[in-house]
Formats: C-alpha cells, sequence, structure tokens
C-alpha cells in the first residue's frame, strides 16, 4: 500500500497569522520560564548570588573577629599588664589596699518621695 501525498499548499494569511501568534507565544513562555522557574530560573540564580556575596562577607567578618580574639587570649595569657587593665576596667577588680571613692550623683528614688 503506497500512501498518495497530498501536494503542499502555501499558508493562507490567516494561518500565516495564527501560526506567527502560537511561535511568540511559546517563545514568550519559553522565556518566562528561563526568568523565573522555580530552583533554576535567572531569578534564583541572582538570589543565591546575593546570598553566596552575603555569606561570604559574613565569613569574612567572623575571620577578622576570630583573629582578635585569639590576639586577646594570647595577651591575657602573657602579658600580666594587660590582664589587669582587663580586669579593672571590666570587672571592677581592685589591687589590695586600693580604694574606689565614686563621684557620681545617685538618683534618688522616686517612689520613696512620695511617701
Amino acid at each position: 500500500m503506497i500512501r498518495k501525498q497530498k501536494p503542499k499548499t502555501s499558508l493562507s494569511p490567516l494561518q500565516r497569522k495564527r501560526l506567527l501568534r502560537i511561535s511568540l507565544i511559546i517563545v514568550g513562555l519559553s522565556l518566562l520560564w528561563l526568568v523565573f522557574a522555580p530552583g533554576s530560573g535567572m531569578y534564583h540564580l541572582h538570589q543565591q548570588k546575593k546570598y553566596l556575596a552575603d555569606l561570604k562577607a559574613d565569613r569574612k567578618r567572623l575571620v577578622q573577629q576570630n583573629r582578635q580574639m585569639k590576639r586577646d587570649i594570647e595577651r591575657l595569657q602573657n602579658d600580666k599588664e594587660y590582664l589587669e587593665q582587663v580586669a579593672r576596667e571590666k570587672y571592677g577588680m581592685l589591687k589590695e589596699n586600693e580604694l574606689v571613692f565614686d563621684f557620681a550623683k545617685k538618683k534618688e528614688n522616686k517612689n520613696a518621695n512620695k511617701k
């Protein structure tokens, strides 16, 4: 059985318009999918790059903090003068036979005055 092929006819102007519209819609939807596809689109890629840049900045800041803390630990372990300075400033510690004079004005208790 041999089938006869129909002779090819050219498209009518209406068919060409429809084909063009369908083609443009398919291309447009494909581009939208490329840009906004969940998990693999350009928008998602842009967000991931931004997130990566934030992580790198955090890492850089944490590495710098870590270095500073290591320096402080080293100084606290080996530098007695620095240890004394920290103890005095941060923790209010005193040497033996040392007195502290507090000249700051005390705040009055408002509830005591109301009685």
